[in-house]
């Protein structure tokens, strides 16, 4: 079994990369996928990523983090595919557990582990409702993409990409597994402190739960939402709500 670690990056972000990278080994390669608004930015690209035997270069210019995961899937060979972003790190001990996992789940299509913040702490509750895109894998005979209206970049929904993919390859018919085991280390996110104050943010939410609940429900977790940030944090729920509502008529 091959594992292909796909690493999406945008311009300064290539300068990330190299620390992204274990040493190599026979059963691991590395696709890294350069978006670039500009022509220059290429010439950042640190020369140990066209050095390296086990690494595979791409560029794609534009935005869009969706557009950039499927530019990386349609490059990989491995078996199986993990997604990693420029800021992630990876063990030997932690690659291991995917292995371990596909091989004691051969039926499984796709498997959402366990991801580590940068101090070695779980970096959220598990097991979590959301399935965060450094914590995914799937085998490469899975040929559902990333839906590309939703991810940072794009047009009007900035997140909610993982969850619309596992909502699709669910649909799709694959069998998806969580196992209990850590398989990266990355920074911890903020996304949850920035909703309050982030449109975009909001109507992604509201877009996500649409897609992945139907209307009806997507409505009533939209109230509740708009709800907890009046209830506890204060806020004034009418925007949330009405952002929300807005990203859902964009799905």
């Amino acid at each position: 079994m091959k594992l292909s670690i796909l690493i999406c990056t945008i311009d300064e972000g290539i300068i990330r990369v190299p620390d992204v990278l274990m040493s190599p080994r026979d059963d691991v390669n590395y696709v890294v996928s350069m978006q670039f608004t500009k022509e220059a930015m290429k010439e950042l690209v640190p020369v140990i990523l066209k050095e390296r035997e086990d690494v595979t270069l791409t560029f794609l210019e534009g935005k869009g983090l969706s557009r950039n995961r499927n530019n990386a899937l349609s490059h990989a060979t491995g078996d199986v595919l993990l997604i990693a972003d420029d800021d992630n790190r990876y063990t030997d001990e932690l690659i291991g557990h995917i292995f371990e996992a596909y091989e004691a789940h051969p039926e499984a299509d796709v498997i959402h582990f366990q991801a580590l913040d940068l101090e070695g702490n779980p970096l959220h509750p598990y097991p979590a409702p959301y399935v965060s895109s450094v914590e995914l894998t799937f085998k490469r005979s899975v040929t559902t993409r990333f839906d590309e209206r939703f991810g940072l970049g794009s047009e009007h929904l900035c997140a909610g990409e993982e969850e619309v993919w596992m909502k699709d390859a669910s649909d799709a018919g694959y069998q998806i597994r969580y196992v209990n085991q850590p398989i990266v280390m990355t920074p911890k996110g903020t996304t949850g402190t920035q909703f309050a104050g982030n449109p975009q943010l909001q109507m992604s939410k509201g877009a996500t739960f649409k897609h992945v609940y139907g209307t009806a429900n997507a409505l009533w977790r939209t109230l509740k939402e708009a709800g907890w940030w009046m209830v506890h944090r204060k806020e004034n729920p009418f925007p949330i709500l009405y952002n929300m509502l807005k990203g859902m008529v964009e799905v």
